[in-house]
C-alpha cells in the first residue's frame, strides 16, 4: 500500500500551532495535527520526578501530564534546574486573557519593515477577531478596580524608578453580555489553548493524530517523521512541516535534525517573587488579577520590571505550598489576602542561566553558576526601600526565588531574521530546509516585553497566511 504524503503537517496544539491553523484555514480547507494527548500508560524512561516540587499553583493535580511531557520527549531536567515545559497552562499573564508591554516594539526594530508590519497587523487581527480590548478605558464597565497604590508626585522626585501601566487585552463581550472584569470566570472565558479551540476551531475540518514525534528527517523534497504513542509506531510522510509544540521540543527536534551537539541558549526572564504587607486593602474578586502596574528603572528601562497585583487565592495556595509551615494559617491568610501584595521582578534575558544539549540518545536542560542571586536581592532591596518610602507598606516583606526556569516563558533557540546565530529567515523556515517552518517562541527574541504570548500568536498568524 503506498504511504500517504500530506502537503503539511503541524506539530503541536499549543496557542502558537492554534493560531498558525485559526490563520491558514482562512484560505484553506482542512489541516493535520500531531498532537499527543494523555493516554493511561505511564511514561517513566525518565526521572523528572524533583520538579513536581516547584509547579505552580494552577498546574496542581496536573503532575502526571508534566512527567509525560519530558518522558515522551526524552528531556532530562537536572536536578537543580527549575523549568515546567512548554505545556497549554502558558504563563500567569496570559491567565485571564492577555497582558502585553507598552514597549512591543522594540523587539521587532531588527526585522524587516515589510516583516514587522505584518506582525502588528496580525497583532490587531488578534485582537479583533478575539473580542478583546486594549488598554483599560475609565469609563468602560469592564474596568477593574485599582487602587492608587503609588502616587505620581512621589516618583516625581524618585532618581530610580518611573511606573508604566500594562496594556490589558481582556474580553469584551462573552456570550453575548459584557465582562464585568472583576467577577469573571477566569477558567471559562481565559485564553488557554482548549478555550482558543472551543472558540475559533471546533467546527473546522482538523484532523488530530494522536502521536508524538520522536525523529525528523529529509527524503529528497519530503520530510520524514518517526512517530509513537507510546504503544505502537507510525511515519509520517508531508511536503511542509510547521512546529510549534514549545520551545523545549522544537528546539530538542531540530537540534536533533540538524546534528548540533553543542548546547544551545534557553532565553527566559529570570524573575524573583515577592509579597509586600499593605496598610490598605487592595480590592480583587478574581481568583487572580493583572497586574496594576510596572515599576521600571529610570537609567535601564529594559533591564528589569517590577510588576504589582493584588494577594488572591492562587497567591496563598503557592505562598503555603513553598512555604509549608504556613498551612496552619492558610484561613487567616486567605482571609487577610486583599493586603497582600504580590510582585514579580522580572530581569533581562541576558542573565538566562538555561542551557540544552544532547548527551547520549536523549537532551539535557540545565542551568549553571547561580550568579545572578546577588543582582536580585539588590533589586529587591531598592524596590523595598522604595516602597516603604511611600508609608503605604508595613516594613515587613518576603522574597522568593524559585530558580531559573520557573518562570514559563522560553524563548529565542531557534532566531529567525538577520541576527547572529540565525536559524530560520523572517518567513520562520529553516535556512537548511525551507518546508520546515517554526512558528512558537523559539523563533524569536524578547529583549524588552516581558509578556511575549501575543506577539508569538501573531508571528504564527502571520506565518498561516503566507506559506
Amino acid at each position: 500500500m503506498k504511504k500517504k504524503i500530506y502537503d503539511i503537517l503541524v506539530v503541536g496544539s499549543g496557542l502558537s500551532s492554534l493560531s498558525f491553523i485559526d490563520s491558514y484555514l482562512e484560505k484553506n480547507d482542512k489541516i493535520d495535527i500531531i498532537s499527543f494527548k494523555k493516554t493511561k500508560k505511564i511514561f517513566s524512561q525518565i526521572n523528572n520526578k524533583h520538579i513536581l516540587k516547584i509547579l505552580p499553583p494552577q498546574m496542581i493535580g496536573e503532575e502526571k501530564q508534566v512527567l509525560d511531557y519530558f518522558s515522551i520527549n526524552k528531556i532530562f531536567i537536572k536536578n537543580k534546574t527549575k523549568i515546567f515545559g512548554s505545556l497549554e497552562f502558558g504563563g500567569l499573564s496570559n491567565y485571564w486573557g492577555l497582558q502585553i508591554d507598552k514597549n512591543i516594539k522594540k523587539d521587532l526594530i531588527h526585522y524587516s519593515t515589510k516583516t514587522q508590519k505584518k506582525i502588528i497587523n496580525s497583532f490587531i487581527e488578534i485582537f479583533i477577531k478575539q473580542n478583546l480590548l486594549g488598554e483599560v478605558d475609565k469609563n468602560n464597565q469592564n474596568l477593574f478596580e485599582k487602587n492608587p497604590y503609588i502616587d505620581e508626585e512621589l516618583l516625581k522626585n524618585n532618581k530610580f524608578f518611573k511606573t508604566e501601566e500594562p496594556i490589558l487585552a481582556f474580553r469584551k463581550k462573552a456570550r453575548g453580555k459584557k465582562i464585568n472584569l472583576n467577577l469573571i470566570n477566569e477558567k471559562k472565558e481565559s485564553l488557554t489553548a482548549n478555550n482558543f479551540f472551543k472558540r475559533n476551531l471546533k467546527n473546522r475540518k482538523i484532523i488530530f493524530h494522536n502521536y508524538f514525534v520522536e525523529k525528523i528527517s529529509k527524503y529528497k523534497k519530503q520530510i520524514i517523521l518517526q512517530c509513537s504513542n507510546g504503544f505502537q509506531k507510525k511515519t509520517f510522510i508531508t511536503k511542509k512541516l510547521v512546529l510549534g509544540c514549545g520551545t523545549l521540543v522544537t528546539t530538542k527536534l531540530i537540534m536533533d535534525y540538524l546534528k548540533i551537539n553543542t548546547e544551545i541558549k534557553i532565553n527566559h526572564h529570570p524573575r524573583l517573587f515577592s509579597l509586600y504587607f499593605s496598610k490598605k486593602k487592595w480590592v480583587n474578586k478574581m481568583n487572580f488579577q493583572p497586574s496594576h502596574f510596572h515599576l521600571k528603572l529610570k537609567n535601564n528601562p529594559s533591564l528589569f520590571t517590577a510588576d504589582f497585583r493584588p494577594g488572591n487565592k492562587l497567591i496563598i495556595d503557592a505562598l503555603i505550598k513553598f512555604k509549608k509551615i504556613l498551612f496552619p494559617l492558610k484561613f487567616l491568610l486567605n482571609f487577610l489576602r486583599e493586603y497582600f501584595i504580590f510582585s514579580n521582578i522580572f530581569i533581562h534575558p541576558k542573565y538566562s542561566n538555561l542551557y540544552i544539549k544532547k548527551q547520549n540518545n536523549h537532551f539535557v536542560v540545565y542551568s549553571k553558576k547561580n550568579y545572578q542571586n546577588k543582582l536580585f536581592k539588590e533589586f529587591g532591596k531598592k524596590i523595598y526601600t522604595f516602597l516603604k518610602s511611600s508609608k503605604k507598606i508595613f516594613p515587613l516583606y518576603i522574597n522568593y526565588f524559585p530558580g531559573y526556569g520557573a518562570d514559563f516563558h522560553y524563548f529565542g533557540t531557534l532566531l529567525m531574521g538577520n541576527l547572529k546565530k540565525s536559524i530560520l529567515n523572517e518567513n520562520c523556515q529553516l535556512n537548511k530546509n525551507k518546508n520546515i517552518y517554526i512558528v512558537d517562541g523559539s523563533a524569536l527574541k524578547f529583549q524588552n516585553n516581558k509578556y511575549p504570548l501575543g506577539v508569538i500568536m501573531a508571528n504564527a498568524r502571520r506565518i498561516g497566511k503566507e506559506i
